[in-house]
C-alpha cells in the first residue's frame, strides 16, 4: 500500500506509461537496496539501474520532441535555449525524482503506520480529529533518509569545531529531527506537535525539498483513507527493516484488519 501512491504519483506527474511503471519502481528499488544481502544485489546491478532509469528519462525526453504531448515532460524538454532541461539533464532529473519522489514518501507512510500503531493514542485522535500537523511529525519521526555529505564553501566552526573550506560534512537528519535543545520531549510520537521544525524536507535554503506539498498531500490522503476505511489495523508482525546507509527504510510491515 505505501508503495503504489508515490510511485503513480512520480510517474503520472512525468508521464511514465502505466505499463512501465513497474520498470522504475523496480530499479528504484535496486538503487538503494545494494547493502542489504536479502537481495543479494550488488552495487554494479544497482548503478546499472540508475543508468536504465536515465536511459528511460532521456528516450521520452527525446520522444515528446518529436511528438509533443500535454504534460510536464514536453513542457520541461520543449525549449532548451529558454532555459529548461536538455534530455541528459531531464534523465538525471528523473533519476532523482525516482529516489527522492519514491522511496521517502513511501517509507514516510510505513514508518507512520508503525508509529500510529504502537501508539494507539495517537491513531485515535487521528481518527477522531485529523490534525493538519500529522503529516509533519510523521516526516520527522520517519526520517525517511539517514545522511547527505555536503562541501564546506567556507571556513566556518559549528559547536565548537572548526570546518575549513573544502571540508566534506555529514549532515545526520535523525540527529537534528531529536534534538532535546529543539524540540520538547523529541522522542515522543506527538502529531500535534507544533512548531515542528524538523529538517526532513531538508531544512531551508537551496537543497529544500521542491516535493515537499506533495508528500504531505500523499501522506494525509493515505491516512485519511486508512483511518476511514480501515480504522481497527493492528500489527501482525515487527517491521524488517533495509540495510542501508542512506535509506531509513523499511522492507515489509505486516498488518491486519479487525
Amino acid at each position: 500500500m505505501a508503495c503504489e501512491l508515490p510511485l503513480q504519483a512520480i510517474a503520472e506527474l512525468i508521464g511514465v506509461a502505466q505499463e512501465d511503471r513497474s520498470k522504475i519502481f523496480d530499479w528504484s528499488n535496486k538503487m538503494i537496496a545494494y547493502d542489504d544481502p536479502e537481495y543479494a544485489i550488488t552495487e554494479e546491478i544497482g548503478r546499472e539501474s540508475a543508468t536504465e532509469i536515465i536511459a528511460y528519462a532521456m528516450n521520452m525526453a527525446a520522444e515528446r520532441k518529436r511528438c509533443p504531448a500535454r504534460d510536464i515532460v514536453t513542457t520541461l524538454v520543449a525549449a532548451e535555449d529558454e532555459g529548461n532541461l536538455t534530455s541528459d539533464e531531464f534523465g538525471f532529473f528523473v533519476l532523482m525524482l525516482a529516489v527522492a519522489g519514491n522511496e521517502t514518501t513511501r517509507n514516510a507512510i510505513t514508518h507512520g503506520m508503525h508509529a500510529f500503531l504502537t501508539h494507539p493514542g495517537q491513531w485515535d485522535l487521528f481518527r477522531r480529529e485529523r490534525p493538519a500537523t500529522t503529516a509533519e511529525e510523521i516526516v520527522r519521526w520517519a526520517t525517511p533518509v539517514n545522511a547527505f555529505q555536503r562541501t564546506a564553501t567556507q571556513d566556518t566552526e559549528l559547536g565548537g569545531a572548526l570546518v575549513r573550506k573544502g571540508d566534506r560534512v555529514g549532515l545526520f537528519y535523525a540527529s537534528a529531527n531529536h534534538d532535546p535543545e529543539v524540540f520538547t520531549d523529541p522522542d515522543s510520537f506527538d502529531i500535534t506537535r507544533d512548531p515542528n521544525p524538523h529538517l526532513g524536507f531538508g531544512g531551508g535554503g537551496p537543497h529544500y525539498c521542491l516535493g515537499k506539498s506533495l508528500a504531505v498531500l500523499e501522506i494525509d490522503l493515505i491516512f485519511n483513507a486508512v483511518a476511514d476505511a480501515m480504522p481497527a489495523l493492528h500489527l501482525t508482525d515487527p517491521p524488517r527493516r533495509l540495510r542501508s546507509a542512506w535509506i531509513n527504510g523499511v522492507k515489509e510491515l505486516r498488518v491486519s484488519h479487525g
